[in-house]
């Protein structure tokens, strides 16, 4: 009797902590299956499943904010994010997620607001990049912040260089990139154009940076050269599916090969490796937008209701829908 005793109590003793495993691998799996959700552009699944955990989970309130931003319902992103980031500010990627909200939040919002926004990215941003000085993806966005933005709201060319030169050592591609970007901006094509072909070369010939080049060009409006970068993109030893997205969308934006951006876009919703800030329902929207562009209506209807099917609050596929439906 006291043997079975002891086995009870030590039983007891051990119910807590294989309750605590199951709780970290329940919350594992979960966060697991919300980020493939978000991989493969299922925004509607990603809500559903991210709603009931977001108000207590800082990882569940990220993900969400992701799932809302990808769809561009910046209010939600914003909200989402925040959350994330009082619930655990030492992580930088919560910093950066929620300095790409209130960026876009920004953009979309009247004078005085976007004043206010706009200072809060760069802070977020900034924050992320105090946390985490070898992310590219957190320097990159806070370049081009720099960049971009004048100085009355913490922008400015001196602060991209010197973040430029703060990565070089470590990570030249995207110091390379950051001085082609800032000498973009100040119209100085000479230097602009070296830094994007060094950046190509530090790359190894990446799809990745010839795309960043191509962005440059287009701009220029040299579509001969841009033209060229595309293809070496294209032939590139380092093509990524998410690069196929890249080309065929700046080809759709340039008015440009069109049945070549058709075929590249087919290419990475056929690929099975889609990627989180390429998602497939946008895939599918933007591949609708160039069957458009063919004359294809039909062919383009049915991309915009392959979005909705993932994506089914994604304005942008809804009013391109209607207005191909309109009589």
């Amino acid at each position: 009797m006291a043997m079975a005793r002891a086995a009870f109590t030590s039983s007891l003793r051990r119910a807590p902590l294989v309750a605590c495993l199951l709780c970290l691998v329940c919350t594992a799996v979960f966060a697991q299956d919300a980020q493939q959700l978000l991989q493969w552009g299922r925004a509607d699944e990603a809500i559903r499943l991210l709603t009931p955990a977001a108000g207590t989970s800082p990882l569940a309130a990220n993900q969400i904010c992701r799932a809302y931003f990808s769809i561009g319902q910046w209010d939600n992103a914003v909200h989402h994010c925040q959350r994330a980031v009082q619930m655990n500010s030492r992580d930088a990627s919560f910093q950066l997620w929620l300095g790409r909200a209130y960026g876009e939040k920004a953009n979309a919002s009247s004078a005085l607001s976007a004043f206010s926004m706009a200072r809060k990215s760069v802070a977020a941003f900034e924050a992320g990049h105090a946390l985490d000085r070898q992310n590219e993806a957190i320097a990159r966005d806070l370049g081009e912040y720099y960049i971009q933005a004048p100085g009355i709201v913490g922008g400015g060319m001196s602060k991209a260089m010197a973040l430029a030169n703060e990565m070089a050592p470590q990570h030249p591609v995207t110091a390379a990139w950051i001085r082609a970007r800032a000498a973009g901006k100040q119209g100085d094509q000479a230097t602009a154009e070296r830094e994007y072909l060094e950046s190509i070369r530090l790359s190894g010939d990446s799809a990745e940076m010839h795309l960043e080049f191509c962005r440059y060009l287009n701009g220029q409006k040299q579509w001969d050269r841009f033209d060229q970068q595309i293809a070496a993109a294209l032939g590139s030893p380092r093509l990524r599916p998410q690069d196929r997205y890249d080309a065929a969308e700046q080809l759709l934006h340039a008015g440009r090969q069109l049945p070549r951006a058709a075929e590249q876009m087919r290419a990475y919703i056929a690929s099975g490796h889609p990627n989180e800030e390429s998602p497939l329902f946008r895939a599918h929207f933007l591949l609708g937008e160039i069957l458009r562009g063919l004359g294809k209506p039909s062919d383009a209807a049915t991309e915009y209701r392959a979005a909705l099917a993932l994506a089914s609050a994604y304005r942008t596929a809804q009013d391109a829908l209607r207005r191909l439906e309109r009589p």
